[in-house]
Formats: structure tokens, C-alpha cells, sequence
């Protein structure tokens, strides 16, 4: 009996023991969270203009009275955009508005019309790459103008729409200011349904605060 009873408590030990072995809860690895993708900030700007415009007036070959007349001027304004990279190319939009006076050079006799440019505004897509410490780019876009053209007749208000393309660069002297340059081409044929073809380059300096 006694060998019987120690058989017995053995036995129900071992049974104990296993049963406590086959309760303990099972280890699960914790999930591992994924990467977080880097954000590319984008970068508002805003600034100044300031340059000057040179062009002519032509009134076509189907209008004598008239002749082609060359002409320049000044320029000034503002501008606003922002801009993102993409790898090795930045890309992005802005609008500018210019004020200032583009207009005939000299006026000498009854063949010249006396015509000129006063406002001057663009929407703009920018890209480009970064050589050296600059971000050269190359812009086109559509281009707003408002003036005054004399052709065969009075002085009549003009606006008109064109496209325009250009080339320029910027370059950060500080954490949050840029300089700069840039040169548009414009062409307006038939301006306004004046018969009058305005055609000028803008070369202007920049200055953009980045926020």
C-alpha cells in the first residue's frame, strides 16, 4: 500500500506539472511598424521685380500709314509661387504683375503711331535643375498685357492674351531669401484686333522670400 500511495502521488505530480506547463500563454512577437515615406516639403515664395523691356510696334505688312517703331521702357513688380523637387528637378507655378511704361522710343512725324504698354502680368510653370549653388530653370506660360495703340485712327485702350517662354535663375543667399534673374519672350500678333503686332523681351532682377 505504501509503494501504491507514493506510485500515486508521483503520478499526480508529473499530471500537475504538465498541466501547468500546457496553460502558460504562447509568446507572440510584436508587429514591427512600417517605414514612415519622407514628406518633400514644398516651398512657398514671394517677392520682387524689376527690370526693363525691349520691342517694337509693327503694324504689318497689309498697313502703310504706319511704320514699325522700336521701343523700351521699365518694368517693376510683384510676384508669388511655390515650387517642389522631384529628385533632381524642381518644378512649381507662379503669378507676377508688373507696372511700368514700354513704350515707342521717339516719336518723329505723321508715320509713327504712338503706342505703349503699361501693364504686364504672367502665369507661369517653372522647372529645372540645380548647377553649382543656382536653380537654372526655364519658364513659359500664358501672358496678360494692357496698353494703348494709335493705328489709322485715336488712341484706343488695349488687353490681350499671349504666350510667353523664357529662361532664368535663382540663387539663395540666406536660409530664406533668393536672387535672381530671368528673360521673357512675348510675341502679340494682331493685339487686340488692332492689326498691330507687339513683340519685346523683359529682362528683370528678382528678389523671393521663402517661407
Amino acid at each position: 500500500m505504501l509503494k501504491r500511495s507514493i506510485l500515486a502521488s508521483s503520478l499526480c505530480i508529473c499530471a500537475t506539472s504538465s498541466m501547468a506547463g500546457g496553460l502558460a500563454d504562447p509568446i507572440i512577437p510584436a508587429p514591427i511598424a512600417p517605414p514612415v515615406a519622407a514628406t518633400i516639403p514644398l516651398d512657398w515664395y514671394a517677392g520682387i521685380q524689376l527690370g526693363a523691356a525691349t520691342g517694337s510696334f509693327d503694324p504689318g505688312e497689309a498697313q502703310t500709314a504706319f511704320r514699325e517703331t522700336d521701343a523700351s521702357g521699365q518694368l517693376y513688380g510683384v510676384h508669388a509661387g511655390v515650387q517642389r523637387s522631384f529628385g533632381a528637378i524642381t518644378a512649381g507655378v507662379e503669378v507676377d504683375y508688373n507696372v511700368g511704361e514700354f513704350a515707342n522710343e521717339e516719336i518723329t512725324g505723321a508715320n509713327t503711331a504712338d503706342s505703349f504698354i503699361d501693364e504686364l502680368a504672367h502665369l507661369k510653370l517653372r522647372a529645372g535643375t540645380k548647377i553649382g549653388g543656382a536653380f537654372v530653370y526655364g519658364t513659359g506660360g500664358i501672358a496678360y498685357a494692357s496698353g494703348q495703340i494709335e493705328n489709322l485712327g485715336p488712341v484706343v485702350d488695349v488687353s490681350d492674351t499671349a504666350a510667353f517662354f523664357g529662361l532664368g535663375a535663382d540663387m539663395m543667399v540666406s536660409d530664406s531669401i533668393s536672387i535672381g534673374g530671368e528673360v521673357l519672350v512675348h510675341d502679340f500678333e494682331n493685339m487686340d484686333e488692332t492689326d498691330v503686332d507687339v513683340a519685346f523681351t523683359t529682362a528683370q532682377l528678382r528678389m523671393s522670400y521663402h517661407f
